[in-house]
């Protein structure tokens, strides 16, 4: 099919393409598989060392099998390089499905983790105890993800302020030149 014989959607055709350049997209995607094999490995070696919420070892490995899941399926829609890939209607459902889990579960592991973090769970008698490595590495993955959904919304803030100052000046040098 030609060039000419497909209709002109610029907006189509920006939704498509990809916001970071293709080596970023990789390493990116390279830090998170790393990430989510050591979350299943930590929680599959300490799976019963932590008797005072014994949900952390499960939310560790399953958050970490469901994001893998995730991280395959944004990897599905490879094109021949000439065209930008099309992604696939049950693909789109898919990882919406994944995405809507993983955060209904990131709550849930919000619930577990912290709700050990006032409690003494690091004495080895307590009734809450659990193993330190297990413990310290799930609260500190999750509080990274807070960290970075947080860094998210501010850039994204920004740059809302950014267009609207920007949309203001544009009216305003517009009404100036009118008047």
């Amino acid at each position: 099919m030609e060039d000419n014989d497909r209709p002109y959607t610029p907006l189509l055709r920006a939704i498509q393409e990809p916001l970071l350049p293709k080596p970023h997209v990789v390493a990116m995607k390279c830090f998170l598989v790393g990430i989510n094999i050591s979350s299943i490995a930590i929680g599959a070696i300490y799976f019963n060392d932590c008797p005072g919420q014994y949900l952390i070892p499960y939310y560790l490995i399953i958050s970490g099998v469901a994001c893998l899941l995730l991280l395959c399926l944004t990897c599905l829609p490879c094109g021949d390089g000439r065209e930008p890939p099309s992604i696939s209607l049950p693909n789109v459902c898919a990882q919406s499905v994944m995405i809507l889990f993983l955060f209904a579960f990131f709550i849930a592991g919000n619930v577990w983790i912290y709700s050990l973090n006032s409690e003494p769970w690091d004495s080895p008698s307590g009734p809450h105890r659990c193993n330190r490595v297990l413990y310290l590495y799930s609260f500190w993955v999750i509080t990274l993800c807070h960290l970075c959904v947080a860094v998210l919304v501010l850039t994204y803030l920004c740059l809302l302020l950014f267009l609207c100052i920007l949309r203001r000046s544009m009216f305003w040098r517009s009404w100036v030149n009118i008047s």
